[in-house]
């Protein structure tokens, strides 16, 4: 592609096929709730739930086997998982693991490859969902920063008459301005007719306005924040307006990690 960077980490070893069946608990840990957006009725029957999990930090995510048991105590309600800053490096593969463990599809997110050592480490998160995908786009915003874009089918979060929703789900890390001021052209092939991404991912605190500036300049593009307990990194959604941010449901998950629950609905007027 011209723009486009499609880029596959051969290096993971994922296999093709992987089951997603799993056993669903009720995991009732550290439960918050708040609402982001209620300006208008929220129809839960057409919304879904994006399981960001991350320590909100600059380090590896670690707390590998408490992120396994969640994600399956989560089974068939995590359509879409998020793990952030699962890197790679030498013979440690958290994100290979991760997915077999837990039995699902892994796509990965490149952040950036640095040195360590005589070797070298890849940061990235690890995105978990349940069918086979034939197809995923790479964007470049800089050398060290990258878009991952994945089209996910996923399961409305109300299990009556629960529907299937495509989500063209999209992430990213944002650690440093120069990364945000490079950012508009990929933003906004994200979110442009083609593609109409929605884009969940973290941001440095103190860069949080400078990303909503970049993305808000982008016509009809929303910029909206995660409500949760302040950290080094804020979780954000950049998605055409019509996509709503409803609520964040926060969860421990083991040491510092936790779970960020995104409810999204699509189709708002």
């Amino acid at each position: 592609m011209k723009k486009n960077i499609l880029y596959t980490f051969a290096a993971l070893g994922f296999c093709s096929v992987l089951a997603g069946s799993c056993i669903a608990e009720d995991l009732g840990v550290g439960n918050i709730k708040q609402e982001e957006n209620a300006n208008s009725d929220w129809n839960k029957t057409r919304s879904v739930e994006v399981h960001f999990l991350s320590a909100l930090n600059d380090a590896n995510i670690g707390e590998t086997d408490a992120i396994v048991n969640h994600i399956n105590a989560l089974g068939e309600d995590c359509s879409i998982g998020v793990i952030d800053r699962a890197d790679v490096s030498g013979g440690s593969n958290v994100a290979t693991h991760i997915s077999f463990a837990t039995s699902r599809f892994p796509g990965y997110a490149l952040n950036k490859v640095v040195k360590n050592g005589n070797g070298i480490a890849t940061e990235g998160s690890l995105i978990l969902y349940n069918h086979k995908n034939n197809a995923e786009e790479g964007f470049k915003m800089s050398n060290d920063c990258f878009i991952k874009f994945i089209s996910i089918m996923c399961k409305s979060m109300v299990k009556e008459n629960q529907k299937d929703i495509l989500v063209p789900f999209a992430t990213a890390r944002f650690s440093s301005k120069e990364q945000i001021n490079a950012a508009k052209s990929a933003l906004g092939t994200v979110v442009d007719s083609r593609h109409n991404g929605v884009l969940i991912g973290t941001v440095k605190s103190n860069l949080v306005e400078d990303l909503k500036s970049v993305a808000e300049s982008i016509s009809n593009v929303k910029f909206s924040q995660a409500d949760i307990a302040a950290g080094e990194y804020a979780i954000f959604m950049v998605a055409d307006k019509s996509w709503v941010l409803r609520e964040t449901t926060t969860n421990s998950v083991s040491g510092n990690v936790k779970d960020y629950c995104l409810a999204i609905e699509p189709g708002v007027e």
